[in-house]
Formats: structure tokens, sequence, C-alpha cells
């Protein structure tokens, strides 16, 4: 083979590698087709408009749900305007105050709800007030939760509370008290109670004795509760058990009482018809009684309820 005779077998085989080169195989043809994107393929959903904020001024026609007992019914100008079929002069379900309807993130979702002070009765006497909770919906304002009766907490007092407010994600009221053995109408003590929600129905989280602010705060979470008296062996617990659920104590067998508290040196003592019921002793902390050592011993790790009187040791249950 001559000298140009390679050179032109070579230049052939050259050119036919590079035009090999330039064509894309199959797969590599499938793999550089453009998929449809996520964005092309589905349309984009519809925005959610946020909830408004609710104004004091909305409770003023809001639905309230039954309270009294009148049934539930929707408000004109504050108050609910359909008479009680059996009480005629009793008084209609209203907004007590203006000044006691108060805008706040109760329920921590960003957006305001109301809070709103009703009183009624049923002719007569006066009622404790309620609380009532009103949050923002698709459809405008709504009823939130029961109505919370301030009679569970101020001991039966009756009135409209002093003033009412927000602050750190709870309610902040603040009320007369009835204390053990005062007449309904007659409450002498002063309160002001913290309330919050948990996600079912408003619940006491504190209460401070304003009369007496000697006696510090009470944080129910400490002190509401099953409490069952403990055995001889400390390790299990009789059938004789308490239940607190401040400022009420039920015992079987026995009508519900009224309690009061007070606090000294970091411990809170109850009190029922001004005897002591007992002193409340948090987990880790040692009952110590020269005239009954072992009840240092009894349950240290749980909540007990003592009373040096009677010697008894009664520890709160699963809470």
């Amino acid at each position: 083979m001559t000298l140009n005779k390679r050179f032109r077998t070579l230049l052939v085989l050259i050119v036919a590698l590079a035009l090999a080169g330039c064509t894309p195989t199959p797969s590599a043809q499938n793999s550089q087709t453009p998929k449809a994107s996520a964005s092309t393929s589905t349309s984009p959903s519809p925005s959610v408009e946020p909830l408004p904020d609710l104004t004091p001024a909305m409770a003023m026609s809001a639905s309230i749900p039954s309270m009294c007992e009148f049934p539930a019914g929707k408000l004109v100008n504050g108050e609910l305007k359909k008479k009680h079929p059996d009480y005629p002069n009793a008084t209609l379900p209203g907004i007590a105050n203006k000044d006691l309807v108060i805008a706040g993130d109760l329920t921590g979702d960003g957006v305001n709800e109301l809070a709103a002070v009703f009183y009624c009765d049923l002719g007569g006497v006066a009622w404790p007030s309620h609380i009532q909770l009103f949050q923002s919906t698709a459809k405008g304002i709504a009823p939130l939760g029961q109505p919370f009766q301030m009679g569970d907490i101020n001991g039966g007092a009756r009135g409209i509370p002093e003033s009412m407010k927000f602050a750190n994600g709870q309610l902040v009221i603040v009320d007369r008290e009835l204390l053990p053995m005062e007449a309904a109408a007659a409450a002498s003590g002063k309160i002001k109670v913290s309330l919050k929600w948990d996600g079912k129905k408003l619940r006491t989280a504190a209460v401070q004795d304003l009369a007496n602010p000697q006696n510090g705060t009470l944080k129910t979470s400490e002190v509401n509760g099953t409490w069952c008296l403990a055995s001889a062996k400390a390790a299990t617990s009789t059938k004789k058990c308490l239940k607190v659920e401040y400022p009420q104590l039920t015992q079987q067998g026995e009508d519900p009482q009224t309690l009061t508290f007070s606090s000294n040196n970091g411990f809170t003592s109850l009190n029922y018809y001004d005897a002591p019921l007992g002193i409340v002793y948090k987990p880790g902390t040692k009952i110590e009684d020269p005239a009954n050592p072992s009840a240092g011993s009894v349950q240290p790790e749980k909540y007990r309820l003592y009373s040096n009187q009677t010697q008894e040791v009664f520890v709160r249950q699963a809470h």
C-alpha cells in the first residue's frame, strides 16, 4: 500500500469515529428528553385566607351556649332577648360590662380570641358571673367551649369581677372570694385568678390571695387531683381518698367543702372551715415530724399531703 492510500484510509477512519461520537444512543436520547415539571402537571392549590382577629364589638351580636338554665341563643346588643319560660323575673344572659370584653390570643394559634364576662340569674339573689370565650371561624365569630363559672373558683361569691385582662397567654381576673362561713352576697376575700385554655376548656392555673398577700400564690397543678391515704407499708394506697379541684374538696360520704390556702417558706397549706387539711410536700421534699418519723419515708418521689394532727399521709395519684 502506497503512502497516499494509507493516508486516505486513516482519514476515513478518523471521520467515521468523529461522526459516531456525535450521534446519541437511543438511551441517551431518552434521557435528554425533557420531563414535564410538577408545576406544569399540577394546578396550584388555592390560597387559604387567614382568619380575622376578633374585636370586642363582635361579641355584642354573637351566639352563646346555654347558661343560667337559659337555652343557647343569639345576642342582640349584648343580651339574649328570649325570656325564660319558667322564671319571668330572671335576668337574661348578657354582657355584664363592655370593659370586660377583651381580645387576645389564648389558644396560641396567632389569632385573637375574645373573652367576655356574662351575668344572668333566675331572679331573686345574684349569681356568680360566667366567662365565655369566642373564636374566629370561616363563618365568623363562634363560641369556644362552654362558659367558665367564676363560682367554681371564688367559692361562690356573687356579682361581677373587678377586672379582666390577657397576660402571657392566659386570662387574669380579679374577683371577690367567698370565705368559709360567709354569706354568698357578702364575700370579704379578694383574689387574682389566672385561667388557661387546655384545648377543651378553661382551667384555673393559679390563684393569688390579694386580701392576704402573705398567703402568696397557689399553683393549682400542685394541689389538684386525687389524694389517697398511704398504707402502713408506704408502698400502696388505701381506698380512703380525697379529691381536690381547688377550691373544692370532695370526700366520700361528705358534702363538698371549700378550701383556702396559705404559703410559708415554700410550703402550701390547705385548709377548710379554718381547720388544716394538710401541708403539700413536693417530690423530693422530706416530711419531717419528730412525733411521726416514719412519715418521712412515705413515697418521697411523689406529691404528698400531710397533717401533723392526724399524722396521715395522702399521696397524689397519677395526675
